[in-house]
């Protein structure tokens, strides 16, 4: 038998050893990945749970932050332990819907394990939000000072199954932000529609809760802040026909780039924007019209947040509790002891200091507040209620109140009763240098103590008047005046079919501050509320000398006060409405007597400075008979102003639909006035508000981090905080 050569046995063994290598080599290789996958496994395990645990622990804090917003959006007072009284569930509540009873395949975080620890809110600091920090460029209350709490939330969750764990550690801040109304130039809390012919500024913050609409026939500028919580439209609503159709619309973009000294403003209409033109205008369509362009980016680049939609985060902005315009109607309707606590206690009517009751018939009397009134006017014999009750009711002094006159309107085509209150009258009652005065208020036959409220009730600035039966009138007897010491005009009697409120000799208001400036207990300015319309007659806080630079559109005079007016609807009655009587002195409408007259009465210059909160008749149509009026005739008018101004500094506010004048604007019969309108400083830059001026609250979501367990465990250990388990 051949032997193999001892080379061929060698060749062998080579093979054999580099097999073995080989294989080892694979080995090692086949083990290190196995080792990787297997600790690539594990980490994506772990990054699945940790990521559980945060989504769980930002769930939590998502659903606090929506509590909290719904639940003091209709609590007016709250206190600093709101929370630990009154636990917030719905972290609770909504993730037991959303998550398993306990950890399982699809989801390792059990409803059970995440938890939620609220702190005390904090106490209430006044805070500006300065529009030159960056941080507040988007934040639609930029410039504006506001009464500001916060409360803090932290969650944890932890996610967990047979193989490993992770805890999420996570904490969030909420700002309750309470400013006044009255810090925009114009507030609607309904569809807002600016379409004027004449050129048109409009200069102070500008806010919708719903869509806002805009075109112009000669122009319009926006020289501060424009946020809609709806739709920003450059178009008519309903298309009537009969609006202007131009897009010279510009608005603020909060810096000067063209170095002129002077903010510069930007057009809607095509602008350029980074060298490059929008290629259409810009509205909250946008993006239906230029592919790739949408209104939150283009609109932010162009206006610096300047001009912001529901698109930029901007929503509603509403006193607490008032979620629809009934409700928000409610707010200058007579107490109602069934209704809801909050809209109440917000009630021009519960706030009032001086409060007037008319009846069906034309009768006025005065209480110091809304409980007397009450009383009185639930009585079964009211006569008897105010001879057994004489220290429960005010005497105003003579010519204060007058309700014996009538006047016609073309806008509701219907006579006016007219319930006339002598501002001048009511002014020296309330300032009542000399006692013992027959121009003092009286109760029971001596003079009203009107600082004391342990006695009487004391002045507080706020009027309310209570008419019964706003949508009927009554038989008016008339009243006379001197127009020469031989010539008698009576006027005014017959029945009228509306019931309205009218103030008179107005270029001087009440102001109980001036008696002791010093004494901040005492108030400042007047605010005058109702449920029926109000108009005005003549120069209103204001002493009628125009300034021809028209400084005075935003900068109050020397003896103006801060002063409102909150009714159904408002009217502006011109200078020239108005006369004396040659004998008494006495300020008259004189314009009632042709007021009936189809050609209308002529107007005159005329100036106004007040906060207006009322009602419009909202636009229902295509035809321009269905239209509101827009902005630009926001306040009422019944005269041929003929190139007169109406000369208005104040805040502009459209809270709720007018219940009682609802005549459209189609039917007025007026010629329009230069239109002169500013936001007035004392509102703005001075925040010097009218007594009761109304809240409205809005929320901002703030610091939302990740936390280690150190820090959570500071947190949840800080005593300043006061932090409890919900």
């Amino acid at each position: 038998m051949k032997l193999p050569s001892y080379s061929s046995r060698a060749g062998r063994g080579s093979v054999i050893l580099v097999v073995l290598i080989f294989t080892t080599v694979l080995s090692l290789i086949a083990g290190s990945l196995l080792t990787y996958t297997l600790t690539e496994r594990r980490l994506n395990h772990t990054n699945r749970l940790r990521f559980q645990a945060k989504n769980a622990t930002e769930a939590a804090l998502e659903y606090a932050a929506a509590e909290t917003r719904a639940r003091l959006t209709l609590n007016l007072n709250f206190s600093a332990t709101e929370f630990s009284t009154s636990p917030i569930t719905a972290h609770k509540t909504r993730l037991r819907r959303l998550l398993p009873s306990r950890a399982n395949k699809y989801n390792a975080v059990s409803w059970r394990s995440v938890d939620l620890w609220v702190s005390q809110v904090s106490d209430t600091v006044r805070r500006y939000i300065d529009p030159s920090n960056a941080g507040n460029d988007f934040d639609p209350l930029r410039g504006q000072t506001v009464g500001a709490q916060s409360v803090r939330f932290i969650a944890t969750a932890r996610a967990a199954d047979n193989v490993a764990q992770s805890m999420g550690y996570a904490t969030q801040s909420i700002e309750i932000r309470d400013a006044a109304l009255f810090n925009y130039a114009i507030f609607y809390n309904l569809d807002m529609e600016f379409h004027p012919g004449p050129n048109m500024t409009v200069v102070g913050p500008v806010h919708s809760n719903q869509s806002s609409y805009l075109t112009e026939g000669g122009g319009i500028q926006f020289t501060d802040t424009m946020t809609t919580a709806g739709s920003f439209i450059v178009g008519t609503k309903n298309s009537p026909s009969s609006r202007p159709s131009g897009r010279d619309i510009r608005f603020s973009t909060g810096v000067d780039d063209d170095g002129d000294g002077a903010i510069d403003l930007l057009s809607v209409n095509d602008p350029t924007i980074d060298g490059a033109r929008v290629g259409s205008y810009i509205d909250s369509y946008l993006s239906s019209r230029v592919a790739g362009s949408t209104f939150r980016d283009v609109a932010s680049q162009a206006w610096n947040g300047y001009v912001q939609d529901k698109s930029h985060g901007i929503t509603k902005q509403t006193p607490p509790g008032v979620l629809t315009g009934p409700q928000a109607h409610d707010l200058i309707e007579a107490p109602d002891a069934t209704g809801d606590a909050t809209i109440e206690a917000q009630k021009f009517s519960n706030k009032a200091g001086l409060y007037l009751v008319v009846e069906p018939n034309g009768d006025v009397h005065s209480f110091f507040d809304a409980s007397d009134a009450a009383d009185y006017k639930s009585s079964a014999v009211r006569a008897v209620w105010l001879a057994t009750n004489p220290t429960k009711f005010i005497t105003p002094p003579a010519g204060m109140v007058e309700s014996q006159r009538r006047m016609y309107d073309w806008r509701e085509r219907k006579w006016i009763n007219t319930i006339d209150v002598d501002m001048g009258v009511m002014r020296e009652a309330v300032m009542a240098s000399s006692a013992g005065s027959a121009a003092n208020f009286k109760v029971n036959g001596i003079d009203w103590d009107i600082d004391n409220p342990t006695v009487d009730g004391a002045w507080n600035g706020v009027i309310y008047v209570d008419v019964e039966s706003p949508t009927t009138g009554y038989a008016s007897s008339g009243t006379s005046y001197k127009t020469s010491a031989a010539t008698t005009v009576s006027q005014g009697a017959g029945s009228g079919t509306r019931t309205s409120v009218r103030l008179l000799n107005a270029s001087r208001l009440p102001n109980r501050r001036a008696v002791d400036p010093s004494n901040a207990f005492l108030a400042e300015g007047i605010s005058i509320a109702t449920n029926a319309p109000v108009y005005t007659v003549g120069h209103f806080n204001a002493d009628g000398a125009l300034a021809g630079d028209l400084s005075d559109m935003t900068t109050p005079e020397a003896d103006e006060v801060p002063a409102a007016i909150m009714s159904d609807a408002i009217s502006v009655l011109s200078s020239n409405w108005s006369t004396t009587d040659f004998v008494t002195g006495q300020v008259v409408p004189a314009g009632d007597l042709s007021s009936s007259s189809s050609s209308r009465p002529n107007a005159d210059h005329t100036e106004v400075s007040a906060a207006f909160l009322t009602g419009v008749v909202e636009t229902s149509g295509t035809s321009n008979s269905e239209y509101s009026g827009g902005v630009e005739n926001y306040p009422r008018f019944h005269e041929r102003w003929s190139g007169k101004s109406l000369r208005y500094r104040g805040s502009i506010v459209a809270l709720f639909a007018s219940e009682v004048a609802t005549g459209t604007w189609a039917q007025s019969k007026y010629g329009a006035p230069r239109r002169e309108w500013g936001f007035n400083s004392m509102f703005g830059s001075q925040r010097r508000y009218p007594p009761g001026t109304p809240i409205i609250r809005t929320f901002r979501r703030l610091d939302y981090r990740d936390i280690s367990l150190a820090e959570f465990n500071a947190l949840k250990n800080n005593t300043d905080l006061s932090f409890t388990k919900m």
